[in-house]
């Protein structure tokens, strides 16, 4: 694939793994440990640019409309590594499962000692 059209279908997997559903939660989940289990990891710096994406990106000073896409396409130019691109892929099969997602963000900001995950509040 041509290194343009790789980035932008890096920005569309992003770009589905970003969207936040403002809908009624699903029923029949059973929380956290509901859906797929993300095996593969981030580096450090991916995963402090990942738990810090919706400032770092320009989302949070834009409008409500873009900012999924403006995290998508910078996390796109910043998650580059292979375990980071099958994280990403992994997190994109949760859905709209608010709860997993969280708690996979959580879990990868725990394992390479960030403090927190400030990315995971989108999924409250």
């Amino acid at each position: 694939m041509l290194p343009p059209m790789r980035s932008l279908a890096w920005s569309l997997v992003l770009l589905v793994a970003c969207q936040i559903d403002h809908s009624a939660p699903s029923q029949g989940k059973s929380g956290p440990a509901a859906g797929p289990s993300i095996v593969a990891g981030l580096t450090r710096d991916e995963a402090d640019n990942l738990c810090n994406a919706f400032e770092r990106s320009g989302a949070a000073a834009d409008a409500e409309e873009n900012r999924n896409y403006l995290i998508a396409d910078w996390l796109g130019k910043q998650i580059v590594s292979d375990t980071g691109r099958a994280w990403m892929a992994g997190f994109a099969q949760l859905g709209q499962d608010k709860p997993a997602r969280r708690a996979a963000l959580e879990r990868v900001a725990r394992s390479v000692g960030l403090p927190s995950c400030p990315l995971a509040a989108m999924w409250q």
